[in-house]
């Protein structure tokens, strides 16, 4: 999100429309792509500012924060819960642990729903049909926020609340309902049409990994005891590579005391439909993370669900869920106090606490069963960590005192619903103590941050400086995309979808055991332990150079194979070296623009260049060809084809020519 949302950005910022990556691979869509965000505004913009990522993590949970409170006054809780609940939302455990491209459409999801509620409120005629407007802004904000999965899965609850609201609205407002609904989706739709339209033409030509099939992915059964007590295995990524299988699978937790109150919330009668709606929602989702048999059938039976890590995408689904069902026992809460105080006899006040003391034992019970069962199941983890040590605080404490933490705050939350003597405090105890966690779960991560390390700008200028129009291959220097954040276009990519023909490229030089998603040029090693390119970098760097690769970043000291024993053709030049880099010069790259001996070539930039030939002759520019590539010779459009089922080429004409290359997804037209 970092390194393509700031290209997408500075294009913006230029006032170019940000349809392509010139510096990932040998180029790729950069709005196709999706993840990039490239045109979700005015957020995107953020990302080509100093610390532009953390500016927009705190935009989105800011906005994520209000969206939440006007949904709960919506819906007519209590001041006290409304402000409990928007705090909640926007320190929930997605934002926490999955704070890139996962967690942007979170912002938008209450907005959507909050559109359902106004609409469900307004629309009893057709003119209400005109209130489509908040849910056009939160569900056309979820589908433009980068990420398509989490907002399809958003989306999909969205659905499922306005078919609930829609089979409660009177027989004669249901189809002005329905009508404002489909006005309000279609016209998110039609905003979100540049990025949809992008996407869809760049599909059919892309590789899109597991998504081609059905994605069943049983979730590690050490996640379980994660989701309640997130920190029970340590901090993020803490312990030995063989615990890193769940870090992986998990997009965010809920906490103990938030799935308390939700069980609160199970007891109430108010909009009792909305609460068995969000128990099913969530059962639904965690039956499908399980594959349990009767209802990870159902689920994939949903258009698009099979194809998504649904195992660790429905996070915000549960944690909306549990949400709401956890405000309204709140609200419960709160209004039963009100009716205890008014109750003037002693045998009502009994029976109204009898009413509130008897869900308070039951959602106890259930959440001791489930703490005993998820500690059951993370005894794999225990194995592993018991012996493990990193940092001053030992593996034992974060299992003991993440149990113990959430153990303190549930009975708490316990005490404050039976004993009398604090029923005047009730409601506050309970919401101080699940946002007290939630802050408290959300900053742990914080704690553990490491120093920004300082750029090598002398390196980063050195390249500037040597590359030109080629492309370097990193093994590990320069993060994958980062090119695009520093303008030097690179070998390697991280992303899902790539373009189907450059991974068959890169399956056929390097083999098929490469990571088509991570092309870091580190993994994954070689039998002999090397990084993935440390072998071709040293004895085979023609294979590299034939896709145009002019320099080479590694680790500083890092023996080449090869190297030393080969002829001087063949040797790579150093040209930079320091404490944490070095820096090769290949020696005989492919050019980006090659043609014939006759014609002089003058390049201007990646996609303008002057030619004078004395014949007519084949011009081979070195990036990605896909459909919506357009040539421009002296102002007139010229056919483009492929040059090795992966570049472009063109015929140039006898004598000088200008030459301007530009690429729109096909079909832009209907975006």
């Amino acid at each position: 999100v970092q390194a393509l949302g700031h290209l997408a950005a500075a294009d913006w910022r230029h006032g170019v429309l940000p349809w392509w990556n010139p510096y990932s691979g040998v180029g790729m869509p950069l709005a196709g792509e999706y993840q990039p965000g490239a045109f979700f505004l005015p957020f995107v913009l953020l990302l080509g500012l100093p610390g532009g990522l953390l500016l927009l993590k705190i935009a989105l949970q800011i906005l994520a924060g209000f969206c939440m409170y006007a949904l709960l006054r919506k819906l007519g809780l209590d001041a006290r819960v409304v402000l409990a609940g928007a705090v909640l939302w926007a320190f929930n455990g997605t934002f926490a642990w999955a704070s890139d491209g996962p967690s942007q459409p979170l912002a938008f999801l209450p907005l959507a729903l909050l559109g359902v509620e106004v609409l469900r409120g307004t629309a009893h005629g057709w003119a209400g049909m005109r209130n489509w407007g908040l849910l056009a802004l939160g569900f056309g904000g979820m589908v433009l926020s980068s990420f398509p999965e989490t907002a399809f899965l958003q989306g999909t609850l969205v659905l499922c609340w306005a078919f609930l609201r829609l089979a409660q609205q009177p027989a004669g407002a249901r189809a002005p309902f329905a009508a404002a609904i489909a006005v309000g989706g279609s016209t998110a739709l039609l905003l979100a049409a540049p990025q949809l339209v992008a996407f869809a033409t760049y599909l059919p030509h892309a590789w899109v990994g597991d998504h081609a099939a059905g994605i069943s992915i049983t979730q590690p059964i050490t996640c379980w005891a994660m989701a309640l007590f997130p920190y029970i295995n340590g901090p993020i990524f803490y312990g030995p590579a063989s615990r890193y299988e769940a870090w992986w699978s998990v997009g965010g937790y809920w906490g103990a005391v938030l799935p308390f109150l939700a069980l609160l919330g199970l007891w109430g009668r108010r909009d009792r439909a909305a609460r068995i709606m969000r128990a099913v929602c969530f059962v639904a989702c965690v039956g499908k993370q399980a594959n349990l048999p009767g209802i990870a059938p159902l689920m994939d039976m949903i258009p698009g669900i099979a194809l998504t890590f649904f195992h660790r995408f429905c996070y915000p689904m549960e944690e909306m869920a549990l949400l709401l069902l956890a405000t309204f026992g709140l609200d419960d809460v709160c209004r039963n106090i009100g009716a205890q105080a008014g109750a003037g006899v002693a045998k009502q006040r009994v029976k109204i606490w009898l009413i509130s003391a008897w869900p308070a034992l039951c959602a106890g019970g259930v959440l001791l069963l489930s703490t005993y069962a998820v500690w059951r199941w993370n005894a794999p983890a225990r194995a592993d960590l018991w012996g493990f040590a990193q940092g001053p605080v030992p593996s034992r404490f974060y299992a003991f005192g993440s149990v113990l933490a959430g153990g303190v705050l549930v009975a708490l939350c316990l005490a404050a619903l039976l004993l009398p003597v604090l029923a005047r405090w009730r409601c506050a105890v309970l919401a101080s103590a699940v946002v007290a966690e939630a802050l408290f779960l959300f900053c742990v991560p914080l704690l553990s941050t490491r120093s920004v390390l300082p750029v090598d700008a002398t390196l980063i200028n050195t390249m500037k400086a040597q590359i030109g129009l080629n492309r370097f291959v990193s093994l590990g220097g320069l993060a994958p995309n980062y090119g695009a954040y520093f303008g030097l276009a690179s070998l390697n990519h991280n992303g899902v979808p790539m373009p189907a023909a450059w991974i068959a490229r890169l399956q056929q030089d390097f083999g098929a055991n490469l990571n088509p998603v991570t092309f870091d040029g580190i993994t994954p090693n070689t039998p002999n332990g090397h990084f993935f390119l440390q072998d071709v970098l040293g004895q085979k760097p023609e294979v590299l150079e034939r896709l145009g690769v002019a320099l080479a970043v590694v680790p500083h000291g890092m023996v080449l194979p090869g190297q030393q024993e080969a002829p001087a053709e063949k040797r790579l030049q150093l040209l930079y070296s320091r404490a944490a880099n070095d820096l090769y010069r290949l020696p005989h790259p492919a050019p980006y623009f090659e043609t014939a001996e006759g014609c002089e070539i003058h390049p201007i930039s990646r996609t303008v260049i002057r030619t004078h030939c004395r014949t007519a002759a084949l011009l081979i520019r070195r990036e990605l060809m896909l459909p919506g590539w357009h040539v421009r010779i002296n102002g007139q459009e010229a056919a483009i084809g492929y040059e090795e089922n992966l570049f472009q080429r063109i015929t140039l004409p006898k004598g000088a020519a200008d030459i301007c290359f530009s690429f729109t997804p096909p079909g832009m037209a209907w975006g």
